[in-house]
């Protein structure tokens, strides 16, 4: 009967061990938006706050894993320069929105929504002046698309904290996009 019992409670052991171990820990854009969503709206704020958070992060994400690939796969200097730039840049900006975040309760995604890893894996199967122009145009779109989401937390939003970083961060956003704009001019004469 007790080797039954330690047979029995070893397993439930093991089981829970594993399914434990077997979590992960990333949190996807998805989960992220719908959490703060969620909690927003349980205390009257403004939910689209939360979704901004979630994907803001995950362009943020890919922007510095770009730019991480771009500073050692880019074939022009130029390309590897700004790549380092977006690298370092985006890093940090990633790293205050997470301190606003946390704040509030709210989750940022510890991965790039499914687009963005498309995107980036798109990117990353090129090389040599192929990679160069891929990565500038992917450069130049997101920075479009965030420049627009940053222009809409500015104006629009009721989050004083996020409205602040929104419009801190929009001179840097132009800045990215105007020199990736420059270094694509001076590939493509």
């Amino acid at each position: 009967m007790k080797k039954r019992l330690c047979f029995l409670f070893s397993g439930a052991l093991l089981t829970i061990l594993t399914s434990c171990g077997g979590s992960s820990d990333s949190t996807s854009v998805d989960a992220a938006g719908k959490h703060n969503e969620k909690l927003l709206e349980t205390t009257g704020k403004d939910e689209k706050a939360g979704w901004f958070v979630a994907e803001v992060t995950s362009g943020g994400l890919l922007e510095a894993e770009l730019g991480r690939l771009a500073s050692s796969k880019g074939a022009s200097p130029l390309v590897r320069e700004l790549g380092q730039t977006l690298l370092n840049h985006h890093t940090q900006a990633n790293a205050q929105l997470k301190q606003i975040a946390d704040l509030k309760n709210l989750v940022t995604p510890t991965q790039m929504g499914d687009d963005h890893q498309d995107e980036y894996n798109e990117i990353m199967s090129k090389s040599g002046a192929a990679f160069d122009m891929a990565y500038l145009k992917a450069v130049m779109k997101e920075h479009k698309q965030a420049i627009k989401d940053f222009e809409d937390m500015a104006a629009e939003g009721t989050d004083v904290e996020l409205k602040a970083f929104a419009t801190k961060s929009l001179p840097m956003l132009r800045a990215h996009l105007a020199q990736a704009e420059q270094v694509e001019e001076q590939l493509n004469p």
